[in-house]
């Protein structure tokens, strides 16, 4: 059952941001329906702030009911998207793209509803639009500033989430830093020992080591740490999740974040495939 990470918002209307949602929070205003009560009492804000709110909490309730994924994206506002997560998993497509030196896409790895996939230049990259396509929500750490403008150069007609949650600026409201390497073993996120250390200038290299001499080692090296970068997107967000819940001390019953072990499977198979 999903968390209502969505019902702890006021972000719907005009007039209500980050400030005064702490301010109604702090005053006991958890969620819509308590808002809905505290309003029914007396003016909880103004006379008009709390009509609007009252209204957007009963259109944004009305598409929570319907599974309406796009009306609620209208709704909320982006940089709250995060919360639309936990009431849509299926949906979701995670993913993490490597490039050449030209910023040209080499690898990509997904992994959505479907499973775990990947996409490499000159074999099967031209797959990868159809593919994301299908999930209209996106996860990314970064993505909004490197990995998506890169696909939409390399693509001529690249389709758009209704949903894109980049974990890079999602994280710093947690009180962690640093990228996604450093997020990972906070998060004892550990990978096998073959791909502790490598970096993006690694990745660049094992391109071009395959590309130039087919080296098929240098190609599962490079997929596999890609891999890691998109499979490890859904314990992060998950994560992300609830350690904002305990920042916010908000009351409610955690479940554990995505684990990896069938993935991984699929993981090697794929390895092996190659």
């Amino acid at each position: 059952m999903a968390v209502d990470f969505v019902q702890r918002t006021f972000q719907l209307s005009k007039g209500v941001g980050p400030w005064r949602e702490r301010d109604l929070w702090a005053r006991g205003l958890a969620t819509w329906a308590d808002f809905e009560r505290a309003a029914a009492q007396a003016p909880v804000m103004s006379s008009r702030l709390d009509r609007e709110t009252l209204e957007k909490i009963g259109m944004a309730r009305s598409a929570l009911d319907r599974g309406d994924l796009a009306e609620l994206s209208r709704l909320v506002p982006p940089k709250e998207h995060w919360r639309l997560y936990a009431h849509f998993p299926r949906k979701a497509a995670f993913f993490d793209i490597e490039a050449d030196g030209d910023d040209v896409p080499t690898v990509v790895g997904v992994l959505d509803d479907e499973g775990v996939a990947t996409f490499r230049r000159g074999h099967s990259l031209q797959q990868l639009p159809a593919r994301l396509a299908r999930s209209p929500i996106w996860v990314t750490f970064n993505g909004a500033v490197f990995d998506v403008p890169a696909l939409r150069k390399a693509f001529d007609d690249f389709p758009e989430p209704l949903v894109h949650v980049d974990l890079r600026f999602l994280v710093r409201r947690t009180q962690l830093k640093g990228g996604l390497k450093g997020i990972e073993e906070a998060l004892s996120l550990h990978r096998p020992p073959h791909l502790k250390g490598l970096k993006g200038l690694d990745a660049i290299a094992l391109w071009r080591r395959y590309n130039e001499t087919k080296d098929l080692k240098a190609l599962r090296i490079l997929t596999e740490y890609n891999l890691y970068d998109a499979v490890n997107l859904r314990s992060v967000i998950e994560w992300c999740q609830w350690r904002i819940a305990e920042l916010s001390a908000w009351e409610c019953e955690r479940t554990p974040i995505f684990e990896r072990g069938e993935v991984l499977y699929d993981i090697s198979r794929l390895l092996l495939a190659l």
